[in-house]
């Protein structure tokens, strides 16, 4: 394989550098690091194995076997992230924090190995790949507390916020969670993502939060690079826009790893010991372009390239360990050809395995019909005694007087939050004035503000702590006042929580209303998407398109019919609709068929219509 300037570059600088005196592994790299030098040494490791699955990376698509070609090139100072951090704090990764990655993994027990062939499965799309099965690139994997995230840029900012939430809630309210009750979230992601409205949507809420003196442990990290694509990012803007109240900004040189290790070690003791955020601002460089298909030199000259050559973290760190006397050049090198030699074996040996070899299997973890384990957890309710403790002994199925919508939705949440202690209701007005619409009234002052709490006025902030407490086993419940207020967060479900279980379809926990929690709407999300590995001409058909269906309940009855049994329904027309385009009258008729009963409408004039008497859901679908 053909090198390029990046590694020729490489290479010829670390045969010019010049040996030091010797230096007792044990002792710190350099004077006042915290770094050691067999640990330096360790993470180099790391480095240049994300540096070589960037080139296998190239080289698998110049052979049509690999799809990806985003590296981390400029940003394997993030390995040192991953060192002052413990592999069970839940991390929700960059696209460019590889080294973290394979950090992590050699930290959790597994071998050099295991950690490049995750990689290198993601990148030919392999059904081994150990999260998402090959069905999309991702940094993640159920042994290591990597949770994965979309190529939306910043949207994994607020699920990261409501990561961090589970973790003090979970601890408060006494109830399990993915993590342990020290742990801390970290989040990483880049330099132009800080002007998304998710990202902000994040910050915001975690200084609010630490503003009113509740606990967040979470670790921003920034990777700043300077651009975003080919759009610059302006010096001092990251800073600015990072000073925040409540959130400890720290900033270092990504590319000297000691320097990164010892902020991440300062970053990260701050937020496990005050429980509070702080910010890792990290100035890293990008080398060999955002990707494969990136000609650089179309918006930046050839003296900042080499400019970066210079910066180059791998390079940094060689000369740390040269300087040290902890390696010579020659060492260096000759492992780095003995490692660019297997790794680019190991790509070839991906291409061999198992794929995905049908949309039917491809799709396979979208919208899972779960009939039997609805059928199982629809008749569970709390003990009586503490049914008649929840609802002050006015228990809803003795009421005489009909319930309303609201009062039903009412009854149902009090009668949930009676038998899942891990359940939360959280949102605007929910919790003193109990909702707009009376939803929430009296819940608050039954199970208390841990478990009923409002949020900020901020849609991607509610679904986005959704999102992330819902995927630490614990059960939100959010709630949006208006449909013209979702829209506004419409990508926190479209493309975070429609896609969760595409990322992860086997083994993390889904804030889908799988394994019993997540994110719930009345009836449910489902979430069929297309997939880049589908055919094109299997993409274009309608039933491929992005599609979001909201189901929800027609009557307060059946909305309320999971939590106590409904009375007998009312003999009339289970399809009569005040959204009707007529306003004429319609006449109804009830036959008995094979099939069940069936009742069939008819207007003065117009057409028979036929529907089962077993109920309609309302069902709002978007189609883009």
């Amino acid at each position: 394989m053909a090198r390029d300037t990046v590694e020729t570059h490489f290479t010829d600088a670390v045969a010019t550098l010049k040996a030091g005196a010797p230096r007792d592994p044990a002792l710190p790299i350099r004077e006042g690091s915290t770094l050691t030098g067999e640990r330096c040494r360790e993470l180099y490791d790391r480095q240049q194995g994300s540096r070589l699955l960037d080139i296998a990376a190239r080289w698998l698509r110049e052979q049509n076997e690999g799809f990806y070609t985003i590296g981390s090139a400029g940003h394997e100072g993030n390995a040192a992230v991953a060192a002052a951090v413990r592999t069970t704090d839940p991390a929700l990764l960059h696209y460019r924090s590889g080294a973290f990655y394979l950090t992590r993994s050699v930290m959790a027990g597994r071998l050099p190995e295991q950690g490049l062939r995750d990689v290198l499965l993601g990148l030919t799309a392999s059904s081994d790949e150990p999260i998402a099965g090959g069905r999309h690139k991702v940094f993640g994997h159920p042994d290591l507390a990597i949770i994965p995230q979309t190529s939306t840029i910043a949207s994994h900012l607020p699920r990261s916020v409501g990561v961090a939430l589970a973790i003090e809630r979970a601890r408060a309210l006494g109830v399990a969670s993915a993590w342990p009750g020290d742990a801390i979230a970290v989040c990483s992601f880049g330099d132009a993502s800080i002007n998304h409205a998710s990202a902000l949507s994040a910050f915001n809420t975690a200084s609010y939060a630490t503003y009113q003196g509740q606990p967040l442990p979470i670790l921003f990290v920034c990777e700043d690079n300077g651009l975003g694509i080919s759009v610059r990012t302006p010096k001092g803007w990251v800073e600015a826009a990072a000073r925040r109240p409540g959130i400890e900004y720290i900033q270092a040189d990504g590319c000297d790893l000691a320097e990164v290790h010892d902020a991440a070690v300062r970053a990260a003791e701050h937020v496990r010991t005050t429980r509070s955020p702080a910010f890792l601002h990290l100035s890293t460089v990008r080398l060999m372009g955002h990707a494969g298909s990136d000609v650089e030199s179309s918006y930046r000259t050839q003296r900042e390239i080499r400019a970066d050559y210079e910066r180059d973290p791998l390079l940094r760190t060689a000369a740390l360990l040269v300087e040290a006397g902890l390696a010579t050049p020659e060492e260096l090198l000759r492992r780095y050809e003995a490692e660019r030699e297997h790794l680019l074996r190991m790509a070839l040996e991906a291409t061999r395995a198992p794929k995905l070899t049908s949309a039917r299997e491809i799709i396979e973890p979208l919208a899972p019909r779960r009939a039997d384990m609805i059928a199982k957890i629809s008749p569970v309710a709390a003990e009586p005694s503490a049914r008649e403790k929840a609802f002050a002994g006015q228990l809803p199925e003795k009421e005489d007087k009909p319930l309303t919508l609201s009062q039903a939705i009412n009854r149902t949440l009090a009668d949930a939050l009676a038998v899942y202690p891990e359940m939360m209701v959280f949102g605007e007005d929910v919790a003193k004035k109990g909702g707009v619409y009376g939803v929430t009234r009296g819940l608050q002052k039954r199970f208390g503000a841990g478990r009923v709490f409002d949020t900020l006025l901020d849609e991607q902030a509610v679904l986005g702590l959704a999102l992330g407490t819902g995927v630490s086993r614990m059960l939100p419940v959010p709630e949006i006042q208006y449909l013209a207020y979702l829209h506004n967060a419409l990508d926190q479900i479209r493309g975070e929580a429609a896609t969760m279980s595409f990322l992860l379809p086997r083994r993390l926990p889904q804030p889908d209303g799988g394994a019993r929690g997540g994110l719930r709407l009345p009836e449910g999300v489902r979430r069929p998407l297309p997939q880049r590995q589908l055919h094109r001409r299997a993409a274009r058909h309608p039933r491929h398109r992005h599609r979001l269906a909201v189901q929800g309940p027609t009557t307060p009855r059946r909305c309320c019919a999971r939590a106590w049994p409904p009375r007998a329904p009312r003999a009339r027309c289970a399809c009569s609709s005040s959204r009707s385009r007529s306003t004429t009258p319609a006449t109804c008729s009830t036959r008995a068929t094979a099939g069940g009963s069936r009742r069939t409408r008819r207007r003065p004039g117009g057409p028979r219509r036929t529907c089962r008497s077993a109920g309609r859901a309302v069902t709002a679908t978007a189609e883009t």
